[in-house]
């Protein structure tokens, strides 16, 4: 569920680390996202990082960019980075840099360098912060760890496209509700984000309606 993840990280934005760097491959600001994503009611989450970076040289002379963290000694080398530009801002991207099997994403201190087509770069280094009992939570008990956090609904075709975000409508009180308003309405997934973006929790997906590749295939 990227697509869901991309468009909260856009949507409460709130950076707070600025560079003064003046290189070409010159980042504005990183803002990084710990992602909890409950897959199943009676399991606990699987955490990953989302890293987004603003940039002020064009998208299209982004090469790469690493992510460290000293403590552990974990890194990710995004050679492939998303790119997106909107609101007259550019970003360079990864919603998925995943720790070691069965570890969790580590607290504390990280750094992060951009690298453009041109061999320039610049680094910046940034914090991630949550409380630990997330690691163990359930989607019956992850508010204990995550006061205060907004409820967000994401709706999504068969396809893992995404159709709609954001606070859910009043008259949404059944699927067929929600499929008059889109008709490829296939899944629903609720959303919690912290203020200022730090960290997100997926709630596992609820089937709207049967698959039509079943009824092809039956």
């Amino acid at each position: 569920m990227r697509t869901v993840l991309f468009t909260l990280c856009l949507s409460f934005l709130a950076f707070s680390f600025f560079s003064c760097s003046d290189s070409e491959a010159d980042v504005v600001s990183v803002q990084a996202t710990a992602v909890f994503d409950f897959e199943a009611n009676d399991k606990p989450p699987v955490s990953r990082l989302a890293v987004f970076l603003q940039v002020t040289n064009a998208l299209q002379r982004t090469d790469s960019f690493a992510v460290s963290h000293g403590e552990s000694g974990y890194s990710w080398l995004v050679s492939k980075p998303g790119i997106f530009t909107g609101m007259n801002k550019s970003y360079a991207y990864s919603v998925n840099l995943k720790p070691p099997e069965s570890e969790a994403i580590p607290t504390g201190a990280y750094s992060v360098t951009y690298y453009d087509a041109a061999g320039k770069e610049d680094s910046m280094n940034f914090a991630v912060n949550y409380d630990s009992g997330l690691l163990q939570a359930t989607p019956e008990n992850f508010r204990d760890y995550l006061p205060n956090a907004a409820e967000n609904v994401a709706i999504y075709d068969e396809e893992g496209e995404l159709l709609f975000m954001g606070k859910a409508k009043n008259s949404w009180k059944t699927p067929a509700d929600i499929q008059k308003d889109y008709k490829l309405a296939f899944l629903k997934r609720t959303c919690y984000v912290t203020a200022g973006n730090s960290v997100i929790c997926l709630m596992p997906g609820e089937v709207l309606k049967e698959s039509e590749k079943v009824k092809i295939e039956n």
